[in-house]
């Protein structure tokens, strides 16, 4: 009896853990289906974007002139010993191994910054980051929380204007962020990205001629205007990434859990039932035992018995 009664208690703890990574998982696929078409579409413009300035950037070295008077974007230190990390991770777990995976490629960074005698802080996004590098005594200069709607534009303003301000400041040489790429809900793959200062690259649009361009009011306020633009796509196609990524993530993992649940409540209930069958059966004999000694015993009470027989 007290096994049978075990194993009640077991199935309803496994139905309560079911309903729960069922409901989280139906939570992430909602989530994701809202976000996955944005960062996509970010995707998209961001490499437009990056494409446009190469050309003007082309333009510019074709024309003779000098990329890093541009912006202050632009502008690489000699010999960067401040490096500051942007690392994006998920405030809950429950996820697989999305956090950890970002949280490692950090560690494996920083660790490569610190043996070429650079010092490392940290700008970390996600609750998850903040617990773990705490723990690591590395200094994390800012940090916060996921608002409930995702990725919101005003927070893509105010990390840009910190991050741009860091940099420009002198208080980091160089920033980097490391946040995840979404591929699918199955497919994601944590990366390291340099944000600032910007790339110069050109690829080949100067070998091959740039098509001639019109600029009003003028070439650098034009160039320095679009260079803000782009970080700003840069930043939000990351953050957008990064949130499609742990939401896709989630819902894999939770769906495996619903499974697995289903699979133990399924053996729980079929052991139950075994074991109730046996109990039943253990009583039916117990009875029919019990019956079967009454029966016997009552002719040998009727044998015993004393007759009186008059003279």
């Amino acid at each position: 009896m007290q096994k049978l009664t075990e194993l009640k208690q077991q199935i309803k703890t496994v139905q309560n853990i079911e309903i729960m990574a069922r409901t989280m998982a139906t939570v992430a696929a909602a989530k994701i289906s809202k976000v996955r078409q944005r960062a996509a579409g970010m995707r998209t413009y961001t490499a437009a974007m990056r494409d446009m300035i190469r050309d003007q950037q082309a333009y510019l070295i074709r024309s003779g002139g000098d990329l890093e008077s541009l912006s202050p974007l632009l502008v690489a230190r000699p010999e960067p010993k401040q490096i500051s990390v942007f690392l994006i991770t998920g405030d809950r777990g429950m996820c697989g191994n999305y956090n950890m995976a970002a949280n490692h490629l950090c560690l494996e960074f920083i660790e490569s910054q610190k043996a070429a005698g650079h010092e490392v802080s940290l700008v970390v996004k996600g609750r998850k980051g903040e617990l773990y590098w705490r723990k690591r005594r590395v200094p994390i200069v800012h940090a916060e929380y996921w608002q409930r709607e995702g990725v919101v534009y005003e927070e893509v303003e105010r990390l840009l204007a910190m991050l741009t301000e860091r940099f420009i400041s002198g208080e980091a040489d160089e920033v980097h962020t490391v946040y995840t790429e979404f591929y699918s809900p199955i497919k994601r793959q944590p990366r390291m990205v340099k944000l600032l200062p910007m790339s110069k690259e050109v690829s080949g649009a100067v070998a091959g001629g740039v098509s001639k361009w019109f600029y009003e009011p003028s070439f650098d306020l034009i160039i320095d205007d679009l260079l803000y633009v782009y970080a700003r796509a840069q930043l939000y196609d990351i953050l957008l990434e990064s949130f499609a990524s742990e939401q896709g993530a989630r819902m894999i993992t939770m769906t495996e859990a619903t499974e697995r649940a289903e699979k133990t409540l399924k053996d729980c209930r079929m052991q139950y039932n075994r074991l109730r069958r046996e109990v039943i059966t253990i009583d039916l004999l117990s009875v029919l035992f019990a019956s079967r000694v009454v029966e016997e015993s009552e002719p040998a009470e009727a044998d015993s018995g004393y007759s009186v027989e008059g003279d």
